[in-house]
């Protein structure tokens, strides 16, 4: 996977990914595909908890590091390091949910993201947010444009990350993503709106893409869960997820300490990730070809022409 270095979270959502490749591959039998056909009924709790605690872990470090590069020593190396992964990965209880920090960043977000693949195969995955509402609230009179609010990140507190100062960019929460199998062509071009969700949201459509070896649809489509902060600077603790996973996944999940909030199906408050997929390398390739897919939690559609 590649994604935006900082002040983008492309970081976070490689983190993650490291740390629960770092715990070993996923149970037999976790990648399923429900009855309805919209995607996976996931029968392993022990499997969520390890994606959840390391979403805690892989924000935290977001918190403490993530900025302005300019402003900023982020050490870039040890957080996507497989060694320094396999550490953190052995943090995690399997049996029990971790109480993690209050979180030093606020939530909140306000995005749309659209990937584009041409008929040469090149392609694009690009997001734009405004970040809460209308952003900033201002507009520029000549073109009717309104400013983005991601300076909402920025903080007061002397030695912050993200502490306030000329010239210098907060962090933002996008990670527009592409997955490649090969060094120079693009596989898979996805990304989610979703604001602290984003890198828990794609680390999910990745497992399910090259663990479960699902397909699009089913991956974009599958019962989703991620961790945040009930409030500002509250410990990402809460757990919000939808109830299409297998039985007794959720009541597990709360057995083991973790505080499961039920959404609706499909929730729009869960992310919306979208994907195209480039078969058998795209549509440049002789035998290539391409399968695209929108959220259900979202009001995107496919296009071609």
């Amino acid at each position: 996977m590649t994604s935006h270095p900082p002040n983008s979270s492309g970081i976070v959502a490689l983190e993650l990914l490291n740390i629960l490749e770092a715990g070993g591959p996923p149970p037999e039998g976790v990648f399923t595909t429900d009855a309805d056909g919209h995607g996976r009924a996931v029968a392993d709790s022990r499997w969520i908890h390890r994606a959840i605690e390391a979403a805690k872990l892989a924000m935290a470090d977001r918190d403490a590091h993530l900025t302005d590069p300019d402003h900023h020593d982020i050490p870039v190396a040890r957080l996507l390091d497989r060694g320094y992964a396999a550490e953190l990965a052995a943090r995690i209880d399997p049996n029990r949910a971790s109480s993690p920090e209050s979180a030093t960043n606020p939530p909140g977000g306000g995005t749309i993201y659209l990937a584009v693949v041409d008929a040469t195969g090149s392609a694009v995955s690009l997001i734009e947010s405004n970040y809460l509402g209308f952003g900033s609230g201002l507009v520029d009179p000549g073109t009717g444009i309104h400013y983005q609010n991601r300076g909402s990140y920025f903080s007061l507190e002397p030695g912050h990350a993200n502490v306030l100062a000329p010239r210098k960019r907060t962090l933002h929460t996008l990670l527009p993503g592409m997955l490649f199998r090969e060094p120079d062509r693009p596989w898979v071009v996805a990304g989610s709106m979703g604001g602290d969700a984003q890198p828990q949201v794609h680390a999910q459509l990745v497992s399910d893409l090259v663990d479960g070896r699902l397909d699009v649809r089913t991956a974009v489509a599958a019962p989703r869960w991620y961790v945040e902060p009930e409030r500002h600077f509250a410990p990402p603790a809460v757990v919000r997820a939808e109830p299409r996973f297998g039985p007794g996944v959720l009541e597990a999940l709360a057995a083991m300490g973790h505080d499961v909030r039920v959404m609706a199906s499909f929730d729009s408050g869960l992310g919306h990730e979208h994907a195209i997929e480039l078969i058998e390398g795209g549509p440049s390739a002789p035998d290539g070809s391409l399968a695209a897919t929108t959220d259900p939690r979202s009001a995107g559609l496919p296009a071609v022409w």
